[in-house]
């Protein structure tokens, strides 16, 4: 296997792994949405656009960013 094609074997699988971390995440969320993040210290208004796009979502854009950088660890 040629590492290009091997590269974009790699890229497929990590993408399937995305989706499917994603799905299962909003199969999770089902309770209402936070009006406020519920991140530590925060309490930074979530916005409509993103509770409507995300059922049950809890923390704002930059937490959730903080919370997905810190579990990759």
């Amino acid at each position: 296997m040629e590492v290009t094609d091997f590269a974009s074997h790699l890229e497929a699988i990590h993408n399937e792994t995305s989706l499917a971390a994603h799905l299962a995440q909003r199969e999770v969320l089902t309770g209402p949405s936070a009006e406020f993040c519920t991140g530590e210290d925060c309490d930074m208004p979530i916005p409509e656009q993103r509770r409507v796009a995300i059922p049950g979502v809890q923390l704002c854009a930059q937490c959730q960013t903080h919370r997905e950088k810190r579990s990759r660890r």
